[in-house]
């Protein structure tokens, strides 16, 4: 927030940030977006499997610890009936690195970022995920926007953290909020 001259120029730069972050858009900027608006909510954001090449496609770490981890499927067409086995795979070796390098006790919400809740009958994910459609990832949109409104009367410089963490809860956008209003559960398909 800090690095912004004014509220303007605050307000210019997140609509250009949660413009890219829409299904349809290449993967590199619709991860470099989800790292932004982490940074921009408060968390340490940052994005393994471009920085490491291993892990996640985006992680965040809130606050006492608790990881928000995120595979994201921006490019799959909105058509698209199933998650694959593949991407599950992908998903799995995403939640073992993590594992490895937080440990299996560590506070973490996996989520896969993608068009369809359907995971294919040959697929199975090892650890519990939460998907995130391209309707919750309105909403999450939406109320980023209202948390920057909230801000316009105020000199960015000089804003609380208690301030911003008022209207981060007002517009539900804390860490354990994620879970709950973002995402649902996938739906595995049967024979």
């Amino acid at each position: 927030m800090r690095k912004f001259s004014d509220y303007s120029e605050l307000f210019l730069s997140v609509n250009a940030t949660l413009d890219n972050l829409s299904f349809g858009i290449e993967a590199t900027k619709f991860e470099a977006a989800l790292k932004d608006i982490g940074a921009l909510l408060g968390y340490v954001s940052q994005r393994p499997d471009k920085e490491i090449r291993k892990g996640p496609d985006n992680l965040w770490c809130g606050s006492n610890d608790h990881y928000l981890l995120f595979e994201c499927k921006s490019e799959v067409s909105g058509t698209r009936q199933e998650i694959t086995k593949h991407e599950a795979g992908q998903m799995n070796n995403h939640c073992a690195w993590f594992e490895d390098q937080y440990g299996p006790n560590a506070n973490v919400d996996r989520f896969m970022i993608i068009s369809t809740k359907t995971l294919s009958y040959e697929g199975d994910f090892t650890h519990k995920v939460k998907i995130i459609r391209p309707n919750k990832l309105k909403i999450l949109k939406d109320q980023i926007k209202g948390f920057i409104k909230e801000l316009k009367p105020f000199f960015l410089d000089e804003i609380s953290d208690d301030t911003l963490h008022e209207f981060l809860t007002l517009h539900h956008l804390n860490v354990g909020d994620f879970s709950e209003q973002y995402s649902e559960e996938y739906y595995h398909k049967t024979r």
